[in-house]
């Protein structure tokens, strides 16, 4: 497996097409909120018709709370939730309170290929295949470099 993590936050047209992408090749997403902030509700409504599933846990992706559990919400990858998640943010590194959820999680056969920890901007890939690393290269103005 490869590891490949992100060196800049995508943002304007590299987001955009980053998001695609990821839509594209993931059967599901996920982000998460936390008790203890506070969230823009309208933004959560507009994904409601798609989630699959929503829980509560102290450990998702790259993160273990000791505090409060937070809730996640797992939703559908699909040409809708692409748009939603084109429109609702400007750059990766958006996806933070007060605004939006955090921590958006891509999965593909139940595999998180992508994750990142929106508050400390850390992103970045797990790759298991060479036709996963070369989607990569198909987003335009990604900086991103080999974890060793």
């Amino acid at each position: 497996m490869e590891f490949w993590e992100l060196i800049e936050n995508p943002t304007g047209e590299t987001y955009c097409h980053l998001i695609k992408l990821l839509c594209d090749y993931s059967d599901t997403f996920y982000f998460v909120t936390r008790k203890e902030l506070k969230y823009n509700s309208v933004v959560l409504e507009k994904f409601e018709p798609y989630m699959i599933e929503v829980y509560k846990t102290k450990r998702w992706a790259n993160t273990e709370t000791k505090g409060p559990a937070a809730t996640v919400y797992v939703i559908e990858a699909n040409s809708d939730t692409c748009k939603l998640l084109q429109q609702s943010a400007k750059s990766l590194y958006d996806w933070v309170a007060p605004n939006l959820p955090e921590d958006l999680t891509f999965k593909k056969n139940d595999f998180a290929w992508f994750s990142c920890t929106t508050h400390e901007e850390s992103g970045g890939f797990s790759i298991r295949s060479d036709y996963y690393r070369k989607l990569l290269d198909q987003v335009s103005g990604l900086k991103i470099v080999k974890v060793e």
